[in-house]
This record gives structure tokens, sequence and C-alpha cells, in this order.
């Protein structure tokens, strides 16, 4: 259902921002207004008045009843559904000559969409909605943290159904495809990324995936896992060895532990997301590793995999602090050593009451 409070707080931003609209064109902003998904999410949130839903037809009776809007367009083809918009933006000009038009400018856009929109409409001034969104998704209300909670269950699970099925000789795919079965079947609704099973070399990627080879003995191998329930995400991430762990192995694993545990206990409201970097970075250097650290130990997280705040993407973020409400992740950059492979232990938390009460609840020990 419409969440009219949510939309309210952006039409009130964008008046300050100058945005005439926004145009949604991403799944995560049309779950925070509209309440659920579509394949192709589109609408337009004017400034001032009521949200338009753009969808397919066959779909306009069923919105209207789901979501309680009116202004329901209905389109065909990708072309007709520009054809659309373009006559709903003529419809706002009034007087003016060009209209300022919000869209998210992130992983998710399709750029080939927002591309045949500014041709077809030259008279539109596209900016970054960011200035109105970022604030508000930031802070995430009990309903949220609620749908995040049965994210990080469902991530739990799928931890243990790795633990259970990883084995020398097992491909990488093989364990993958198990895991995400079983998040499936937990009511999981997919997932952000894809589920990451990286073993031996491939175990110091920063990225990961989930290939062909065959996982070996003495093997680090990281799994990295962010489910989605209902839009919303949880990141849980842990590491094991296939046999007996070396003593290199386990002084990394120990070293990581250590820089997160680090981590978490600065998650405070009033610290910086850089104060997180510099206390994790510290325990690395104390260990010997400091030449491997990558920046961008924590990031925020909720309807996208990885939101801002988001450090790793844009280094300003560094400079904002933590507040009651955030939800974030300790863990995200791997420990890289050439000849050893990685190490990486993730997990979410919520920042409430002053401290971070950690969402995923997993054993963090060298299995």
């Amino acid at each position: 259902m419409l969440n009219t409070k949510r939309i309210q707080s952006a039409q009130a931003r964008m008046k300050q921002q100058g945005i005439d609209a926004y145009l949604i064109l991403t799944h995560d902003d049309y779950i925070y207004f509209f309440g659920e998904d579509r394949y192709q999410p589109r609408a337009v949130i004017p400034a001032e008045g009521v949200p338009i839903v753009v969808t397919f037809t066959g779909e306009e009776a069923e919105v209207k009843e789901s979501l309680g809007v009116e202004d329901v367009r209905v389109f065909g083809s990708v072309g007709q559904q520009i054809k659309d918009v373009v006559q709903v933006m003529r419809g706002m000009m009034g007087e003016k000559e060009k209209l300022t038009i919000g869209v998210q400018m992130w992983f998710s856009t399709p750029a080939f969409l927002l591309n045949m929109f500014q041709r077809a409409n030259p008279f539109v001034n596209v900016v970054d909605i960011a200035p109105v969104m970022d604030e508000l998704r930031m802070i995430k209300d009990a309903s949220e943290i609620s749908l995040m909670q049965r994210a990080a269950e469902i991530a739990g699970i799928g931890m243990e159904t790795a633990v259970k099925t990883l084995r020398a000789g097992i491909t990488e795919n093989e364990v993958a495809a198990e895991v995400e079965y079983a998040m499936r079947k937990s009511g999981g609704h997919g997932v952000a990324t894809p589920v990451f099973v990286n073993s031996g070399i491939r175990s110091g990627w920063l990225h990961g995936t989930a290939s062909d080879k065959v996982i070996e003995e003495g093997d680090f191998v990281v799994l990295d896992l962010v489910p989605r329930y209902k839009g919303y995400c949880a990141n849980l991430c842990r590491t094991f060895v296939i046999g007996t762990p070396s003593a290199k192995q386990v002084e990394m694993f120990e070293t990581y532990k250590d820089a997160q545990a680090a981590g978490r206990a600065a998650l405070r409201p009033g610290a910086k997301m850089r104060d997180i970097d510099a206390i994790a970075k510290k325990v690395f250097t104390e260990n010997g590793y400091g030449e491997f650290y990558v920046a961008g130990i924590s990031h925020s997280i909720g309807l996208g995999f990885e939101e801002t705040p988001a450090p790793t993407i844009h280094p300003g973020d560094s400079g904002i602090q933590i507040c009651d409400g955030m939800t974030v992740t300790v863990g995200h950059p791997v420990l890289s050593v050439p000849g050893t492979g990685g190490v990486r232990l993730e997990d979410t938390f919520h920042i409430s009451e002053g401290k971070a009460q950690p969402l995923t609840v997993f054993p963090s020990e060298l299995v």
C-alpha cells in the first residue's frame, strides 16, 4: 500500500532542493514508497500532488486496488512508456521553460531508459535524487528493521547449509546452488548480489562469484550471502578452511575477527564512517597486515546491498556520522594475502540505543 508519510517527506525535500518531480526507475525506491515490487517499476512523484504509477497493460485494476493510487498509466512497450511519461512531464510544465527531474543514480538505474527519457524530453534537466532520498532511507523504521531481521535469519539458514555442504571435491557452483535453494525454500526472495563461494586463490578476490572450480583440501573458502526479503537485504559473510588450517590461515582469520570486533565496538552515534576504518586498520597494522588493508570496512545496507553512506563508492561518505536508526555492515573488504588467499567476516548491524545491535547471528569461528 502507498506510504503517504514517506511520499510527503520526499516531496518536502524536493521543494527544498528545487526538484519538480522524482522519476522512479529502480526497484528499491519503488518498494520504499509503494510497499511492493514490480518487474519494471516506474512511477512519477511530483513535488506537489499525488503520485503517478506507470505500469503494463493488464495491471491497471490490480495496481489501483493494491496501492490505492488513482492515476495509473498503462503501456505495452518501452516506446509507449516513454511517450506517456513525456505527456506527464509536459502536463507539469505550466509556464516553466524547464523541469528539474530527480532520478536515482546508482547501480540498478537502467541507463538506456534514462538516455531515452532525456532525448525525448529536451526541456528536462535531470539531477541526482540523492539529496532527497539518502537521508530518508538512511534511517530505518520498525517495519524496515523487521524485514531486515527476517532477511538476516534467511542468511543464517544459507550459511548453515554451506557448512553442511562444503567439502573437498565439490565445486563452488554446487555449493552456491544448495545455499541459494535453501534460502529460497526458507522464504527468501532472491539475492541482492550473486552468492559468493570463492575458494583457494579466488578467496582473495575483493568481489566474488561461484565458478566451476573444484574446492580442494587446504583451501580458504569465503562465502558471502545477501538474501532479500520483501526487498530488504542482510549481509552475512564467513570464511572456512577445508581440512586443518595452517598457522598462517589461523593468524589471518584471528586478525580479521579482531578488526571486525573493533569496528563493531566503534559503531556508536557521533562516530564517523572513517573512524570505523581507522580502528579496523589499526588492528590489521598491529598484526602485520597493514599493507593489505582495503579501506571501506563499513557501509549502509537496506533496500540496497550497499547504500549511503558507502565510502568505497563515494569517498566523501567517510565523513558521515553514525546515528541511531542506521543499519550498516562491518567486514566489507577481504584481507587478501598473495600465496595464502583471503579472509572476510561481515555482519549486519542496527544502531539502536547508542550501540550496534546484530541482525545477523552466526558463529565467527574458523570451521
